[in-house]
């Protein structure tokens, strides 16, 4: 009987162990132009309706760049009405362009969902190529695969301390781009960084799990 308890007690640690929420880098890529990027201005934009979490993306990414003496600011503290168009015309881009430039602003850090993947815990998420999907992008851009930008909810991911055993996972990809606007509008793009977020269970553990992986692309190497 005690073995079989014993026994009993290893599977069920396993699962847990199994579904236990993980948060990830899974792909990163940069330009050669990267690395000037660091001693420049930068904005921190996050994609989501809801404003509060918006923010909480923006301000704990920008205190870890500030943390590493990178000069991060947040966008709905200096443009707080900034609002993003799917099919900007050319004055209106020109226009948004040159109030960022007028403050000192020359690259731009936009982190947002990428997707949303359900899957068996047995199976592996599929990914993508960076930065080959990525390569004709730049701020004022959208791909057409890219429908979902609503970074999850802090609030929808609090938990208690004991996952919960699932057949199934869920994982959020979510991604951080970072544009150089003082570049040609093909060079913009500096930086790609995709992380896994598997069976949140505290969105407060992600937001700053999240936050350090973007920031450690901004490390010297």
């Amino acid at each position: 009987m005690k073995k079989m308890k014993r026994f009993l007690l290893v599977i069920l640690l396993c699962i847990i162990t199994w579904s236990c929420s993980s948060v990830k880098l899974i792909d990163s890529w940069e330009s050669k132009d990267f690395q000037a990027v660091k001693s420049k201005k930068i904005l921190i934009a996050a994609k989501s309706p809801d404003v509060e979490v918006r923010k909480s993306y923006e301000v704990s990414i920008a205190n870890q760049l500030r943390n590493q003496g990178i000069n991060a600011i947040e966008i709905h503290k200096t443009f707080p009405d900034f609002e993003e168009k799917e099919d900007p015309t050319e004055e209106e881009i020109a226009e948004i362009t040159k109030q960022f430039k007028n403050d000192g602003i020359t690259a731009i850090l936009v982190t947002s969902l990428k997707n949303t993947i359900n899957t068996r815990n047995d199976n592996t998420p599929k990914r993508v190529d960076i930065p080959a999907e990525y390569q004709k992008r730049y701020f004022f851009s959208f791909n057409a695969g890219d429908d979902i930008h609503m970074l999850p909810k802090l609030s929808a991911l609090e938990g208690g301390d004991v996952p919960k055993v699932e057949l199934t996972s869920t994982t959020y990809v979510l991604e951080a781009i970072t544009y150089d606007l003082s570049q040609k509008k093909d060079k913009q793009l500096v930086n790609v960084c995709l992380v896994d977020v598997t069976d949140p269970n505290s969105g407060k553990k992600i937001l700053n799990k999240f936050s350090k992986i973007v920031s450690d692309q901004f490390k010297k190497k």
